[in-house]
């Protein structure tokens, strides 16, 4: 196996991150490529104006050519306070994709792990996450549960 760093995404991590989202996209079934153009797009101005803000905060796996090949962020939704979250703040998993030929090698966790860690540093109780049926292990083989959330597309 490749020498594997966890590190904070950076600005000049960008086009990885852009890469990834959209490979993310692409195994969960996005095909219409002016649409994933357009996301490529907008993601690309995202992370340029929220990572130097701090509302982004990313991590990415680098390989020992300097390879980016997976990568995971957070954001925060701010909700009034509540009994259980007298914060109100929710953190919010995102964009944990790996490159497929670096799959099952444990990166994606040492990522989420990476990312938890830091959200309790940060005094945040509450986390959430949309899950690919793909990943969907990952995540609850270290505790997260199945909630009874519903949308309506506008």
């Amino acid at each position: 196996m490749d020498s594997i760093t966890i590190r904070k995404a950076t600005i000049s991590d960008v086009p990885a991150l852009v890469m990834l989202r959209r490979l993310m996209f692409e195994s969960m079934g996005y095909n219409d490529t002016e649409l994933l153009q357009s996301g490529d797009l907008a993601s690309e101005k995202y992370f340029n104006r929220s990572i130097p803000t701090n509302d982004f905060q990313g991590w990415v796996a680098v390989n020992s050519d300097g390879v980016i090949v997976s990568n995971i962020g957070v954001v925060f939704d701010q909700h009034p306070p509540e009994p259980n979250n007298l914060s109100g703040k929710i953190a919010y998993l995102m964009n944990l994709s790996t490159l497929a030929s670096y799959r099952r090698q444990g990166i994606a966790r040492k990522l989420l792990e990476e990312a938890l860690t830091w959200i309790k540093q940060m005094g945040i109780t509450r986390v959430a996450l949309h899950a690919t049926e793909m990943g969907k292990d990952i995540y609850t083989g270290i505790g997260f549960t199945e909630t009874s959330e519903m949308r309506l597309k506008m």
